[in-house]
């Protein structure tokens, strides 16, 4: 004999509104490490490759502090010292014609490409580094630089 749980018409609306509930209070996406929250009405502290940042790291750069209503800080310094610096959370981003072939893309996220960077004889999407696992901050990122490739 096989049991089967049918919910009643009354019995539905409570399942929809606990299973809705559940996923509210599982806050996705969200940044461990708090990066949204560090940032806005505060410092984004940016590690910059190339000095001074070209024009489409810049307008980016500038676009994402804006929508989070902070002021910017450059931190210079070689790629290695900068990526450390983003996965240790002293730095919240990082800029500077990043291709999204980059060796260091399996510990950080890289964002939706900013437009195409030239590597040799071919042409590789553009990108910024975020630390890994902050979904919150890369989706706000995301969204303000695709007004800027748009």
């Amino acid at each position: 004999m096989r049991s089967t749980i049918i919910f009643s018409k009354t019995g539905r609306p409570l399942v929809a509104m606990l299973v809705m509930s559940l996923l509210i209070a599982c806050k996705v996406p969200d940044d461990p490490e708090g990066t949204t929250e560090e940032v806005t009405g505060n410092i984004l502290r940016v590690g910059t490759l190339i000095e001074p940042l070209d024009r489409a790291d810049a307008d980016a750069v500038a676009r994402v502090a804006n929508a989070v209503q902070a002021e910017t800080e450059l931190v210079t310094g070689d790629p290695h010292t900068l990526f450390a610096q983003l996965e240790d959370g002293k730095i919240h981003l990082i800029a500077g014609r990043i291709p999204a072939s980059t060796p260091f893309a399996a510990d950080v996220a890289l964002t939706d490409p900013l437009g195409g960077i030239m590597l040799g004889n071919d042409t590789e999407d553009r990108v910024l580094a975020i630390r890994k696992a902050e979904n919150r901050f890369l989706i706000t990122v995301n969204r303000t630089i695709r007004v800027t490739i748009e």
